[in-house]
């Protein structure tokens, strides 16, 4: 499943995550929704550093997308890692949307099936 999300052609606005063996498009997130991430990222004081909308290596059927990542800045990967493992992952922010599908993937699926 792995390499058909990766090979996966997203039309503009888009955005995909492999989520239990599912692949899961949706439109990429607004302005408002990006504001907390970008935020944190912005003031996150070293020895660390923030990425948003990182890739992260779960499992090899999960790999979702956080709005933010926290890392300890000597823990980043080489440029050409697309998905982080999760290992190295301190922090993360996710905003949550208020949809109920949304809302039960952020606040349910999501840190039930990363503990």
């Amino acid at each position: 499943m792995v390499e058909p999300w990766r090979e996966l052609d997203v039309p503009g606005g888009l955005r995909a995550e492999l989520l239990d063996g599912e692949i899961v498009v949706q439109a990429n997130p607004g302005h408002f929704h990006d504001l907390p991430g970008r935020t944190f990222v912005r003031h996150t004081p070293a020895p660390f550093a923030a990425w948003s909308e990182q890739g992260l290596l779960v499992a090899d059927d999960y790999r979702p997308r956080a709005d933010a990542v926290v890392i300890r800045s000597a823990d980043c990967p080489a440029d050409d890692e697309a998905d982080w493992p999760a290992q190295i992952v301190l922090a993360v922010v996710e905003t949550v949307s208020t949809t109920r599908t949304a809302i039960k993937r952020d606040w349910e699926d999501k840190p039930a099936r990363n503990r």
